[in-house]
C-alpha cells in the first residue's frame, strides 16, 4: 500500500492528460465567428508586442482574463496552461534583470549584480508575454481546433499546411495519450517512486520518450499507407468546403477588435501625452 502511495506522488502524464483532453469552444465568444477572432487575436498580439508602456499589457492581461474564466467550465485546465505560460514571464523577467544593456544602476546584487533599467524592461517583456497568453487562451477556449484551422482554409492558406495542421491537431492527442498508458505502466513497475533519485527519474521518462519517438514513426508510416489507400494525392482535401455567412454579431465582435487594437496603439504605443 505504501509503495503504490508513493509510486504515484511523481506524476506528469496527469498533467499532459488533463491539457489534452480539455473542453473546447465554450468561452464567452464561442457564437463569434472563427473568421474574426483568428486575425484579430493575431493583430492583437502584434499591437502589444509594441507597447512601451507596461500598464497597457497587464490591463489587456486582467481583462481578457476575467472574461476568460467567466465563460468556461474547465478552469482548472486554463490555470494550468496560464501556468505554464507565467514560469515563461517570470523567466524572462529574471534574464533581463540581469541585463545591463538598458542602463548601468545597480540595485541589488544576488550571485551577479540586478539593474533597475533590466527590472524595468523584464517587467514590460513579461507583462507582453501575460497578454499575449491570455489572448491566445481566450481564443482557444472559445473556438475548436476545427474552427480555427476553417478559418484558415477561409483565408486561403495552401491546402497542404491546413492538411498537415488538422493530421498534427489529431495526432497530438493520441502520442498524449501514449505517453498516459507507458507512463503508468512504467509507474506501476515502481519506476518514479519517491525513493528514487531525480537522476534515475529522469532516465526512466527518457526511455519512454525513446519508445513513444518509435512509436510515433511507425503510426505515421501506417497512417500514410492507410490513407493512400483511400486515394489520398496532394489535391485531396480533409476538410470540407462549407462557410457560413457574416452574422451581425460578427460585425459587431470586429468593431469591437478594432477599438480595442485601436486603444492598445494609443495608450502603448503612441501615448496620449504624444497626439
Amino acid at each position: 500500500m505504501n509503495l503504490t502511495k508513493r509510486a504515484t506522488e511523481w506524476n506528469p502524464a496527469d498533467i499532459i492528460g488533463d491539457l489534452t483532453k480539455r473542453q473546447e469552444g465554450e468561452g464567452v465568444l464561442k457564437n463569434v465567428d472563427a473568421r474574426v477572432l483568428l486575425p484579430g487575436a493575431f493583430i492583437v498580439i502584434l499591437a502589444l508586442s509594441a507597447v512601451t508602456r507596461w500598464y497597457v499589457p497587464a490591463a489587456v492581461f486582467i481583462v481578457v482574463l476575467c472574461i476568460t474564466l467567466s465563460g468556461i467550465t474547465s478552469r482548472k485546465n486554463y490555470l494550468q496552461m496560464l501556468t505554464f505560460g507565467s514560469l515563461a514571464a517570470l523567466f524572462i523577467f529574471i534574464v533581463q534583470s540581469y541585463s545591463s544593456a538598458y542602463g548601468s544602476t545597480v540595485v541589488l546584487t544576488v550571485i551577479w549584480p540586478i539593474y533597475a533599467q533590466g527590472i524595468a524592461s523584464g517587467w514590460l517583456y513579461a507583462t507582453r508575454v501575460l497578454a499575449c497568453i491570455s489572448v491566445l487562451l481566450l481564443l482557444v477556449e472559445s473556438k475548436s481546433q476545427l474552427e480555427m484551422t476553417e478559418a484558415l482554409r477561409w483565408f486561403k492558406l495552401p491546402r497542404e499546411m491546413i492538411n498537415l495542421m488538422s493530421l498534427m491537431l489529431r495526432y497530438v492527442t493520441v502520442i498524449s495519450e501514449e505517453f498516459v498508458t507507458m507512463f503508468h505502466a512504467q509507474q506501476a513497475r515502481l519506476g518514479f517512486s519517491s525513493r528514487l533519485s531525480w537522476i534515475k527519474k529522469l532516465q526512466n521518462l527518457g526511455i519512454i520518450g525513446g519508445m513513444l519517438l518509435i512509436r510515433s514513426f511507425d503510426r505515421s508510416f501506417r497512417l500514410e499507407k492507410s490513407m493512400m489507400a483511400r486515394g489520398y494525392t496532394q489535391n485531396s482535401e480533409i476538410l470540407g468546403h462549407t462557410f457560413k455567412r457574416f452574422a451581425k454579431k460578427d460585425y459587431i465582435a470586429t468593431a469591437l477588435v478594432v477599438l480595442v487594437i485601436g486603444g492598445i496603439i494609443l495608450t502603448g504605443v503612441v501615448g496620449w501625452a504624444q497626439l
